[in-house]
């Protein structure tokens, strides 16, 4: 409970850089996943007015919303791919709340739906992959994770400043950087391409969301570099308890623990007849569900580190009547 409170101090009173202790160390990683068909997803910033807004990077029209607010947006995080967590300085009377970027609706999130503390300041230079990004005299500069590709992704030139780290896309296959005093916004791929800019000002503040991985950067506690321990962690389940009712056609909250280093979670649900009916992966630990239908459901839940899958944690039951 103190450590809590204290929390809810610390962001009450504004969100400051939270270095996390493994930002410096290379992760363990079994190798790059097998080449398959990508959605590269959405990134979402924060505009210099506070505003948010969000660019799907495979095409569609971009969003924008800007949440009733007196100080502005503080910062943001993807729960899954079509909310957005958001903060502001009224964080001590209205908590956190999310936009649904396909319907612009503002909703208050659940007390576990909410990120617990949002990691600012602190870039994390080393990928999911392990590669690595190092600014160097104001360019970006990527080496691989062997050290055998060592090349520059954007560099300071006519019309265009120096850049700055700000997040890998959780799947480690492109990264944000922040050019100028304007703190543009580009998009660079670790097997090369043109760079893209996709925003031409912002706040410097973003997240990324890749549906196969989960979001970056992590608004969580834990370590957001993977380690063994990642690889063998089974997110164990928390809320509802085992065999819980619910009522047919009623939202519920389903909720887990997490694992350190990991981007996102996929939860897996089973129908009474044994069919899966939801299969959807989010950054949060925990989804939001409506049975459709009375009988007994069974979910379970697996991490996600970058693209490849952890082990299922333990199956729990939902009663439905």
């Amino acid at each position: 409970m103190r450590r809590r409170r204290a929390l809810l101090s610390l962001l009450a009173f504004g969100l400051v850089p939270f270095l996390l202790a493994c930002a410096g160390a290379a992760p363990l990683s079994p190798g790059a996943a097998p080449a398959a068909a990508r959605d590269p997803g959405t990134i979402a910033y924060l505009e210099t007015a506070g505003c948010i807004a969000w660019v799907p990077l495979a095409g569609g029209p971009p969003g924008r919303a800007c949440p009733a607010t007196r100080g502005g947006v503080s910062a943001i995080t993807w729960l899954d791919a079509r909310t957005i967590a958001y903060v502001t300085p009224e964080l001590a009377r209205t908590g956190w709340r999310a936009i649904r970027t396909d319907t612009g609706e503002d909703i208050a999130l659940h007390p576990a739906e909410s990120p617990r503390i949002y990691q600012v300041g602190a870039p994390q230079f080393y990928s999911v992959l392990g590669d690595r990004i190092d600014i160097e005299a104001g360019a970006a500069v990527f080496t691989s994770a062997d050290g055998s590709d060592r090349r520059t992704l954007l560099a300071p030139g006519p019309g265009r400043g120096a850049v700055a780290m700000v997040t890998w896309s959780p799947d480690g296959e492109g990264a944000v950087l922040a050019e100028g005093a304007a703190k543009a916004l580009w998009v660079v791929s670790r097997s090369g391409g043109e760079p893209r800019r996709v925003a031409a000002a912002s706040s410097g503040i973003v997240s990324w969301f890749v549906p196969a991985a989960g979001a970056m950067p992590h608004a969580d506690l834990t370590c957001t570099l993977p380690g063994e321990s990642t690889w063998r962690c089974e997110p164990q389940p928390w809320q509802p308890a085992e065999g819980a009712p619910a009522a047919a056609g009623e939202e519920v909250v389903l909720t887990w623990s997490a694992c350190p280093g990991a981007t996102g979670y996929e939860l897996e649900i089973t129908a009474p007849g044994g069919a899966v009916i939801v299969s959807r992966i989010s950054a949060a630990q925990a989804q939001r569900f409506t049975p459709p239908a009375p009988g007994v459901y069974t979910w379970r839940v697996r991490s996600r580190i970058g693209s490849a899958p952890g082990p299922w944690g333990p199956p729990r039951t939902l009663t439905v009547q």
